[in-house]
């Protein structure tokens, strides 16, 4: 008659916020009546058990069985717990556990609110553990805290000291395969563990993508987890220097964890794509996944260097995928601004390329995963490291067409507004005008009203389905009192043509600026909205700056840019919020660098590059941005540029520049040290709001100018064609 096995307890131990999704994972592999503590799952099972979850569990960091407790004796007041785990260690034969030729470690885990020092407490744990080899056989072993043969696991308590044997020996985490790292790379038995909550193995996806795949860790778990490969398969354990270890018992179970993996790996795999905008990132992928035992497979895995706004045609219509990702949140990337504009950029890459498939994507706050686009959405919080991390799951809705405003607008029915007559009708005209243009052209942002009438002196400009609303302030002549009732009759008419609320209006006043006034802060309600140009996603604020980030009167001297960029290495010159630069490299620009001596700005750039899937945080940048002064920067470098533009201000006084700048009187030494830079075949593009502004003769002279004014300006300027002037300006060839 058999007897059954002995029954022992077992400690498993794991990440913060992993107790559930372990606990399922163990009961999985045959375990019972588990019990859960905060990192730690407890439960009495056999050793054959124990073996199995050092083999198979992805998610486990440790396996530990208790061997020895010290109860303590409180009849003194003070305590000293470094002598108290020495008197534990001593007092318990640790050569019934492993042999005095072994090499072995201690880990020490303090309880909240014992105060020691844990240093100096570990070195007593094995000055105790010494001393007890040498009273009971004569021998010691010798400590290693490299590679040690024998881990002991040491938690101290309040009112009892708990040894343990750590079965996993090294964390289990550590699959052996990461040879290669990247910055800020995800725990293994993490990823692992958001592949379970995902239910990656029960979806059978015919594509895995991580868009930002860093050293290649979901790449690489997802592989373990469909091919069946334990993770304990290939590394060293724990207790292989353990007395009581059962070495067959062991041996069998991995011949059966050899024998699973073999027969999945003969089964189809889905299409892997890795993508990372690094080339580090991409290289240290292929080599980890070589080093994980995949190279058979490598066929499998399209391993490339694309930022987000590279992405390929998937040709995902009747196929299921699956997108996992940890993108580059937190100190990674820079300010929560930047970090917000990325998870906006990917969400709106995942609803074009993949609506209606399941995604998991990390980040490092709540208010990250809000913004993304998810149907059914659930959060995880984990700690990876000290780290807390947030992971989103859920179905990506798909992407809606964002129809200019004006292609659903039609004249509105409403009360006549007594007083305002003249301008609703103008502005209704306007609109008319204006609609059939807008839906060719795909505009989305433009001018409505320019102060056409003499007595409703304001602007009024569309941005995506919201009016900013500006009110040039009225000569000191007129009664204060008279302007603002005027202007409220605007106000009506606008809402009233419109057909928009308050709610979708925001107004400023706007009075002849100077210098950098134009760009201090008027509020700080900061409501910045998402607009459509082109091809560009850009951030503008209605409501703390004059100006809103986008000067809808460049408008047709971006889509230029955007036109001529591809393979050109592009030169933005007070660059303001980089627009320019923007539309240059969802053209294809080899290269954008950008000028400015706002870093308010400059930053700006970024979320607007980021927002639009390009990467803005590598040292071997390919778009660049400089808080200089733009004369300064073009006298310092050497780089040459094949496209060029200018927009400098009328008038500048700067803190951060020296003297002042202004357009008429110096345009002349910018524009020479900016050709300079300018590639022989290259071209250079000049403009500016100056009314007055005149291209000084000695330019001309040098160089083959052409003005192109009326090239640049949009029909919704067409009555104000002063709004700005400019030029292209190129080398004259011999």
């Amino acid at each position: 008659m058999n007897s059954k096995p002995r029954l022992s307890t077992y400690w498993v131990t794991c990440a913060d916020g992993l107790e559930t999704l372990l606990q399922e994972e163990i009961e999985g592999l045959g375990v019972e009546n588990v019990e859960r503590f905060p990192g730690r799952l407890v439960f009495k099972g056999t050793l054959e058990q124990a073996y199995r979850v050092c083999m198979w569990s992805r998610l486990a960091s440790r396996v530990l069985t208790p061997i020895h407790v010290h109860e303590l004796d409180f009849t003194h007041d003070a305590r000293d717990v470094a002598e108290e785990l020495y008197e534990g260690a001593i007092n318990f034969d640790w050569s019934l556990i492993f042999a005095p030729q072994s090499t072995f470690a201690v880990r020490l885990h303090v309880e909240r609110e014992i105060k020691v020092n844990t240093q100096f407490a570990t070195l007593r744990v094995k000055d105790g553990v010494v001393d007890s080899f040498m009273e009971a056989v004569g021998k010691r072993p010798s400590i290693d805290i490299k590679q040690p043969e024998i881990t002991l696991y040491v938690l101290a308590g309040k009112t009892e000291h708990t040894y343990c044997l750590d079965l996993s020996g090294d964390s289990l985490h550590k699959r052996g395969y990461r040879r290669f790292m990247t910055d800020a790379p995800i725990k293994e038995n993490l990823a692992a563990a958001i592949l379970q909550k995902a239910k990656l193995k029960q979806r059978h996806p015919d594509i895995i993508l991580d868009p930002m795949c860093g050293s290649g860790t979901f790449i690489i778990e997802s592989l373990m987890v469909l091919t069946d490969r334990a993770p304990g398969l290939v590394r060293r354990f724990g207790f292989l220097g353990w007395n009581g270890h059962d070495h067959d018992l062991w041996m069998n179970i991995k011949a059966e964890a050899a024998e699973r993996h073999k027969d999945a790996m003969a089964q189809p795999l889905p299409q892997f794509y890795a993508y990372d905008a690094d080339w580090e990132a991409v290289k240290a992928t292929k080599q980890n996944i070589i080093a994980a035992g995949f190279e058979s497979v490598l066929d499998q895995i399209k391993i490339e260097e694309r930022t987000l706004a590279d992405w390929p045609d998937f040709q995902a219509e009747g196929k299921s995928a699956f997108v996992v990702t940890n993108p580059p949140y937190g100190e990674r990337l820079g300010d929560k601004a930047s970090n917000r504009a990325l998870y906006l950029g990917l969400s709106a890459l995942l609803q074009k390329n993949f609506p209606n498939q399941y995604a998991a994507v990390i980040a490092a706050a709540v208010e990250q995963a809000d913004v993304l686009a998810f149907n059914n959405p659930q959060i995880l919080r984990l700690m990876n490291g000290k780290l807390p991390i947030y992971v989103r799951f859920g179905d990506i809705k798909p992407a809606t067409v964002v129809k200019p405003f004006l292609a659903d607008w039609q004249p509105q029915q409403f009360e006549k507004i007594e007083g305002a007559e003249d301008f609703t009708n103008r502005l209704q005209k306007n609109m008319q005008t204006l609609k059939k243009w807008a839906v060719k052209e795909n505009i989305h942002c433009l001018r409505l009203y320019d102060a056409d009438l003499p007595d409703f002196n304001v602007a009024v400009d569309l941005y995506g389905e919201r009016l900013h609303v500006q009110e040039y302030a009225p000569p000191k002549t007129i009664d204060p009192e008279k302007a603002k009732k005027r202007f409220n009759l605007a106000l009506a008419a606008i809402r009233a043509v419109t057909g928009l609320g308050r709610d979708a209006i925001f107004i400023k006043t706007r009075a002849r600026q100077e210098g950098k006034t134009q760009y201090s802060k008027q509020s700080t309600a900061s409501k910045r909205f998402i607009v459509q140009e082109g091809k560009a996603k850009i951030l503008v604020n209605l409501t703390d700056y004059l100006d809103t980030g986008l000067f809808l009167d460049h408008r047709q001297m971006r889509l230029r840019i955007a036109a001529e960029a591809k393979g050109k290495h592009f030169l933005n010159l007070y660059s303001y919020t980089s627009t320019a630069s923007l539309h240059a490299a969802l053209g294809g620009a080899a290269s954008t660098t950008s000028v400015d001596l706002s870093n308010t700005y400059l930053n700006w750039s970024k979320e607007n590059f980021v927002l639009n899937g390009l990467t803005v945080d590598h040292a071997d940048e390919q778009h660049q941005f400089f808080a200089s002064d733009c004369f300064e920067w073009l006298k310092e470098g050497h780089e040459q540029y094949d496209l060029i533009f200018i927009d400098p201000p009328t008038f500048s006084n700067s803190k951060k520049f020296y003297g002042t700048f202004d357009v008429q009187r110096d345009h002349i030494s910018l524009i020479k040290r900016a050709m300079n830079r300018l590639s022989t075949q290259g071209t250079l593009y000049f403009s500016n709001n100056y009314r007055g502004f005149e291209m000084d003769e000695e330019i001309e002279a040098l160089y083959d100018v052409q003005e192109i004014s009326h090239e640049t300006i949009g029909l919704d300027f067409k009555r104000n064609q002063k709004i700005h002037r400019a030029w292209k300006i190129n080398h004259i060839q011999n």
